[in-house]
């Protein structure tokens, strides 16, 4: 026999995913953002269970992670109304917690390097953010990108300026990168050899670059036919976009060989995934931002706030992720089912409170299946959830045998198929009847009726 854990059995685990797609197929019905929502919280579980394999996998789940959090947040913003926006949390929020369900929960390193992986995007994100502020007040892309080229200065002395910072970028970069980036222990001292030389190449070649302006500058003052080729080649977009290109580069990679030997002191695990999440997280966060800006016609100020509210999410991540983690290594941490339960309990509530008045038509019958069926389902996720762990945990989740988890599976879902009718039968009396009582037959009624349920369950326990 298998050690028992706390893996729910397959049957059960599949039997609550179809749960959970019956619940939110009726949400969706009533409210189409929460399908949107769904596919947001799938991207995160992928992004989530990506990052505690290879490397390779952790760089793909790193990049998708602040994606689906863009994503996530635009689709809320586009909901436009507060419970259509609330429903399309409670979506992604499904999403997640039901490829917990299926797939198993996350592990400790998981959670450790999702969280790693959030706070890099939130770093990147707000940058992102303040970047397009900036882009806003210049007066937009073009005019930030002609401001980026001569931020040095005009003419030979700005020339000057960015011959000497872009070769004292890229050597601050060679001296910045951990050696055991791109070498191994015993190859140190030839490494190093190889570095000093590579920045001494640099230097002599950024010096010669000076002293072959300075000479064409004095020959031109001599010559007057020089002076058309020094004014082309200071005002030259292509001389200066390779300077700027290529100081922008080393000034990226430095920061980015900063956070992994500052990761790396930190970490005394020999599988670090410093380097993988950071690489992941630039692209991920720094695709939409091109594809953002680049797309004509729309607010800098616009994406400016995208971003900052995927900077705050990203930052809220984080610091959930790390709570959480703590509660997966105490082993206290709840089970996906239970999350399922509150996802679906939640959009069934939200639905129902929407609800302003109760008529006998279309919109009513879809705001009642919207609101008793997710209840429903939540009921019968959480009970066979529950049943799911005893069972794991006594037989195992392995070898658990099909038969008795289908007998509890049919069981629970007749019941519960048998209280969505009920409750809307009840509601439509209530509509019919609409009884107005004092409040302490208010109070008398409420009492009676929580005596009938439970001493229901108490029959049926």
């Amino acid at each position: 026999m298998s050690v028992p854990d706390d893996r729910l059995p397959t049957t059960v685990g599949w039997g609550i995913a179809l749960a959970t797609l019956v619940g939110a197929i009726a949400l969706a019905i009533h409210e189409p953002m929460v399908a949107a929502g769904v596919p947001v919280g799938f991207g995160l579980a992928a992004a989530i269970g990506a990052v505690a394999g290879s490397n390779c996998r952790v760089t793909i789940g790193a990049a998708l992670l602040p994606l689906a959090v863009v994503v996530g947040i635009a689709v809320v913003g586009l909901a436009g109304v507060p419970v259509a926006g609330l429903l399309a949390v409670i979506g992604v929020g499904l999403g997640v917690s039901v490829c917990g369900v299926v797939f198993g929960q996350p592990t400790s390193v998981a959670l450790m390097r999702t969280g790693g992986a959030a706070l890099c995007a939130a770093v990147l994100a707000g940058a992102s953010a303040l970047l397009a502020l900036g882009i806003d007040s210049v007066g937009g892309t073009r005019a930030a990108l002609t401001a980026v080229l001569w931020l040095t200065g005009d003419g030979v002395s700005g020339l000057l300026v960015a011959l000497i910072v872009a070769p004292t970028a890229v050597a601050c970069v060679l001296f910045v990168v951990p050696p055991a980036v791109v070498t191994v222990p015993t190859r140190h001292d030839s490494y190093v050899a190889s570095r000093n030389a590579l920045a001494k190449l640099v230097g002599f070649a950024a010096a010669l670059a000076v002293v072959g302006l300075s000479i064409l500058v004095v020959l031109s003052s001599l010559v007057p036919a020089l002076e058309p080729v020094v004014e082309a080649v200071t005002g030259s977009v292509a001389v200066r976009g390779l300077l700027v290109a290529v100081t922008g580069m080393a000034l990226i990679v430095a920061t980015v060989a900063v956070v992994v030997r500052g990761a790396w002191v930190q970490r005394s695990n020999r599988r670090n995934a410093a380097i993988a999440v950071v690489a992941g997280s630039v692209p991920g966060v720094g695709l939409p931002f091109a594809a953002a800006i680049g797309v004509g016609g729309t607010e800098t100020t616009l994406v400016a706030t995208l971003f900052g509210a995927t900077a705050a999410v990203l930052g809220i991540g984080w610091l959930a992720t790390w709570l959480y983690e703590g509660v997966v290594t105490r082993d206290e941490a709840p089970g996906s089912a239970t999350a399922v339960a509150a996802a679906l309990a939640a959009g069934g509530i939200v639905s129902g409170a929407s609800v302003d008045t109760v008529t006998f038509g279309l919109a009513t019958i879809r705001a009642a299946a919207a609101t008793f069926v997710p209840i429903a389902a939540a009921l019968f996720a959480y009970d066979v959830g529950r049943y799911g762990r005893t069972l794991a945990r006594k037989i195992g989740a392995e070898t658990s045998s099909r038969r008795p988890q289908l007998v509890r599976l049919g069981w629970s879902g007749g019941v519960a198929t048998v209280g969505v009718p009920v409750a809307a039968l009840g509601l439509a009396g209530a509509a019919v009847l609409a009884p107005t009582l004092s409040v302490p037959a208010t109070a008398g009624v409420v009492v009676a009726v929580a005596a009938i349920v439970g001493g229901t369950w108490v029959l049926v326990r």
